[in-house]
């Protein structure tokens, strides 16, 4: 239609009383820095991967971390030919295809899986149920499955109601009907995680990622009030550099803002002081009473022989995590738990105090109060010391234990 692209501008000038900024070197700038915002996430993926048996990274859910960082690529694939960083050439034209199937679709499915690791938290920690079976799956399935129709539907709509390439103004044309639901849709998205994030406080120490998932609220938030504003305010925004720039820089930003929240700091340690991390990361595990919950969903070995049951409160310090944290203990039982049955009491008419998640209670004497047991191992008259048997009943906070109907075991 043009012999050559100024000319091309100069008309587009013309016909929409506005300036034009071209595509060019400040574009080709723009991919590249977003490239290379998932090109340092990536590095953090395959570290993770290759760390991934270090606890506290296998608690972070790493497969719905990774699944979030491929959406978010391809869904930085998507805005590239939206945001008027190529000319509309070729299969650059194809305005619903890289919309709808890159674009909106991955965008959907980046603030779904959001929504379902938080989900996940919640039912496991929060809910007292497992991470398995149709309850657990039904909801995710769900909302993927409707993001997967809602562009199936899209797709199939004509053009003049959804999306479509205008050779005339040689840029996609998108309907303020078709803007109304995506954001909208977009937006429930988000309201959806911040009631999950408000649930997620609930959650013992460990797992308590209700900051983390503050902090994504706010990239979610300003994400939104961003493309809300600028696809309302702006409807040829593609036109304009400044803007199409921020749009690009400010979603790949986001997206690896926040992946990085969640694993950044595990991955970081994983490489850095490993083990001191994780001796302390296993010691707040055991310290909240936790350990079944993380070993029956992470599939990994505490290293800690505890049965979890739900508790009210953090548990009181006692001489085995002094010994840890002072260094007394060696190496190798840092995590052995050390406790006295009532076999080994027997003299005591059976008040043993036994220890379950830092929780102490008398087997005979309910109102008794809590108190620290004996950590340190006797030693024997050859000098050499022994290990009690330990217990391995579950036991409860001393409330429950006076309301049994009170106790939920959840694995």
């Amino acid at each position: 239609m043009f012999s050559s692209d100024e000319e091309r501008i100069t008309y587009l000038e013309q016909l929409l009383n506005m300036k034009i900024d071209p595509v060019g070197s400040a574009d080709t700038v723009t991919i590249a820095v977003g490239t290379a915002f998932f090109g340092i996430t990536l590095i953090f993926i395959i570290t993770a991967w290759i760390n991934r048996n270090f606890r506290p990274i296998r608690a972070k859910n790493l497969p719905m971390v990774t699944i979030l960082f491929v959406t978010g690529f391809l869904w930085f694939v998507g805005d590239i030919p939206m945001n008027g960083h190529v000319l509309f050439k070729g299969a650059f034209r194809n305005c619903k295809e890289w919309n709808i199937w890159a674009r909106v679709l991955f965008c959907f499915w980046y603030t779904t899986g959001l929504i379902v690791r938080c989900y996940a938290l919640d039912r496991v920690f929060n809910q007292n149920k497992p991470t398995r079976g149709i309850a657990y799956y039904a909801p995710s399935a769900v909302l993927v499955l409707f993001y997967l129709c809602y562009s199936i539907v899209t797709q199939a709509m004509p053009d003049r109601l959804t999306i479509g390439f205008n050779s005339q103004i040689e840029m996609c044309k998108t309907t303020d009907g078709y803007q109304y639901v995506t954001i909208g849709i977009l937006w429930i998205n988000w309201i959806i995680f911040s009631i999950m994030m408000i649930r997620l406080r609930n959650i013992q120490s460990t797992f308590n990622e209700f900051y983390e998932s503050l902090f994504i609220l706010g990239f979610g938030v300003a994400a939104m009030i961003k493309t809300t504003v600028v696809h309302f305010t702006h409807a040829k925004y593609t036109f304009i550099m400044g803007y199409r720039v921020a749009e690009t820089i400010g979603d790949a930003f986001i997206c690896n803002g926040v992946i990085l929240v969640i694993i950044a700091y595990p991955v970081i340690r994983s490489v850095y002081r490993a083990k001191e991390y994780e001796r302390k990361w296993l010691l707040r595990l055991r310290t909240d009473g936790l350990q079944d919950m993380y070993e029956t969903n992470m599939k990994l070995r505490a290293e800690m022989p505890l049965q979890y049951s739900r508790m009210n409160g953090s548990a009181t310090t006692n001489q085995f995590e002094k010994n840890v944290m002072g260094g007394e203990a060696d190496e190798g039982n840092y995590f052995d738990m050390h406790a006295y049955s009532s076999k080994d009491r027997k003299d005591e008419a059976g008040k043993a105090l036994k220890l379950n998640s830092g929780v102490y209670m008398a087997d005979d004497d309910m109102h008794t109060s809590p108190q620290v047991g004996r950590n340190d191992m006797a030693a024997d008259e050859s000098g050499n010391r022994r290990r009690p048997h330990f217990d391995r009943r579950s036991l409860n906070s001393l409330d429950m234990m006076e309301a049994p109907e009170k106790v939920r075991h959840i694995l």
